[in-house]
């Protein structure tokens, strides 16, 4: 990424398509002013074909998810693979391995990097929940973005609140070194206003022109302190479950992100400084298809594998048990014998006799550990979702 050498060097910004540089009031630096949506798209072949080919994707993993006797199930594993890819973008370390051995352990206080991921999880949840309820607000993005602060680093920067002073992007602690100022505090509520109000009303664009619109524009703006990056993607999974593009979140856009890091930073970069907004819609779109694809894939796989375990337990054991232990894998490949003598509301033999079925019949084994609760793992359910 070519990153400005200077205060925003208004000689990179070549173009006043999406917004300008102005100065900010009472200060010797400038910001960049997002204009309202919506913007002017240069409609081409190339984004025609692509919006289209982005389009049947979704469509494909929506009737696979349609199609699953238990979404429930592969829908949880789903939401923590986005919230470790878009908490990774943003510097977190945790593996999805992690937040699975956390949850089947139930330990109280996860580390720093850790709650975060679990926050972007809760939050999600928060905004799936709503928006069953009503639309996209204002309201419900300052909720999530409470919830994902809550009790980890950037707890004290102002939670559920707008920013009252001008945020930057950069490395330094010094505006003077920033390599991009988001717009002023006093026109965030403006322009997020009208942000929500092009996504939930206007209706002369196609939706996934619409979010990728809504994403850069939400980046731009940075309405917020701390969380911007991770809230501005829990909005595409949002807006996508909305619009009923997709019938489940089952879908992680942020691993497409994380793999092309560089190239998402440059796009939305050159969208603000050379007005490129085609070429970030270029990239959105073949993010989007080509992560509806990898989901769908992995979905089929995961119903194949749940096939297969149920045939496999119904040879060996007459437990119904059993099988109800097998389905928890699917939303967390990683158990202990407490936690599920806890799920099934039973005593601990019984809980350990079908964990023993399922060792007996190879569909997990246990972890290697020097102390602790046993721990057990379905590896193959853990390496479709991790691979």
């Amino acid at each position: 990424m070519n990153n400005f050498p200077t205060i925003m060097e208004i000689s990179n910004f070549k173009s006043e398509r999406t917004g300008k540089v102005v100065s900010v009031s009472g200060t010797t630096f400038h910001c960049f002013e997002p204009k309202e949506l919506p913007f002017k798209i240069d409609y081409n072949p190339e984004l025609v074909k692509l919006i289209s080919k982005a389009a049947s994707s979704l469509g494909s993993l929506s009737e696979a998810g349609r199609k699953l006797k238990n979404p429930h199930l592969l829908i949880r594993p789903y939401m923590r693979k986005e919230a470790v890819l878009s908490s990774k973008i943003e510097g977190t370390r945790t593996t999805l391995s992690e937040v699975f051995i956390h949850e089947a352990q139930k330990k109280k206080k996860p580390g720093d990097d850790l709650g975060e991921v679990m926050n972007y999880v809760r939050a999600l949840q928060y905004g799936l929940s709503k928006i069953q309820e009503s639309k996209l607000s204002v309201e419900l993005i300052k909720g999530m973005h409470k919830i994902l602060l809550k009790n980890v680093r950037g707890e004290d920067k102002d939670p559920g609140e707008f920013k009252k002073a001008v945020n930057w992007i950069g490395t330094s602690y010094d505006v003077m070194e920033a390599r991009f100022v988001p717009c002023a505090p006093e026109n965030v509520e403006r322009l997020m206003n009208n942000l929500i109000d092009y996504l939930n009303n206007y209706d002369k664009e196609d939706p996934l022109f619409k979010i990728a619109i809504g994403h850069y524009q939400f980046e731009t703006i940075h309405p917020f302190r701390d969380g911007n990056g991770r809230l501005g993607r829990l909005l595409i999974i949002l807006y996508l479950c909305q619009e009923k593009l997709i019938s489940q979140p089952l879908f992680y856009i942020s691993a497409f992100f994380e793999k092309y890091r560089e190239d998402y930073d440059e796009r939305l970069e050159k969208v603000s400084t050379l007005g490129e907004l085609e070429g970030w819609l270029k990239f959105f779109l073949t993010a989007v298809n080509a992560q509806a694809k990898d989901a769908t894939t992995r979905v089929g796989k995961m119903e194949e594998l749940r096939e297969k375990y149920g045939q496999i337990l119904s040879e060996k054991s007459q437990s119904n048990t059993a099988i109800r232990i097998m389905d928890f894998l699917f939303e967390n490949p990683y158990i202990t014998i407490p936690e599920i003598k806890e799920r099934i509301k039973s005593h601990y033999a019984k809980a350990k006799y079908n964990v023993e079925i399922l060792l007996e019949a190879g569909i997990i084994e246990e972890v290697p550990r020097k102390a602790g609760v046993k721990l057990f793992v379905a590896k193959e359910i853990k390496e479709i979702l991790e691979v």
